[in-house]
């Protein structure tokens, strides 16, 4: 359960029934749809009207923090002079940044889709969580961009490398 399902158990909503005293309300969460890259409007899942798309979901694994990691973007050898730039000027839609870098990992055997890590600093965490929802999924280059949440003391330190663990059957 959610924090707001358990809020609203405790209230004595079940799922499934509707919301107000007579189980009138609606029985399905609003949900967000995206009506173009920064707009968007609340629509009700449950209206007889089916929706044109599906509002994409993401993941959130953690806390959103004002730093983001996109993997996948570009393959080990293929950082030039004007990625950071390129990606910094395509981050802007989405707030003020901060800072971007940009750290490959060369090790032998490393697996490609991780090997070129693109870390960028917003000046605020909603910033970064809009970008996460619009870049996650995409497609870069023939590459399906990969985009989460990470830890700014660990960025703050520079420390960019995975963690043991992070990557899937490497380090193990």
């Amino acid at each position: 359960m959610t924090a707001a399902q358990r809020m609203m158990a405790k209230m004595g909503w079940k799922e499934g029934q509707g919301l107000g005293k007579q189980e009138q309300g609606i029985t399905a969460p609003l949900v967000a749809k995206k009506t173009d890259r920064r707009g968007g409007v609340i629509v009700d899942e449950s209206s007889s009207r089916p929706p044109e798309k599906k509002p994409r979901s993401v993941n959130f694994d953690g806390q959103p923090t004002r730093v983001l990691l996109l993997r996948n973007m570009v393959g080990p050898g293929e950082v030039d002079d004007e990625l950071e730039d390129e990606v910094a000027s395509e981050c802007a839609k989405y707030g003020t940044v901060s800072r971007v870098l940009i750290f490959e990992i060369t090790q032998a055997d490393f697996p490609v889709d991780e090997a070129v890590r693109i870390f960028i600093q917003f000046e605020r965490a909603e910033e970064a969580t809009k970008a996460m929802v619009d870049l996650q999924g995409r497609f870069f280059g023939g590459r399906v961009v990969q985009a989460t949440f990470f830890d700014e003391e660990r960025f703050g330190r520079n420390e960019l490398a995975p963690m043991p663990g992070e990557v899937p059957g490497f380090f193990d």
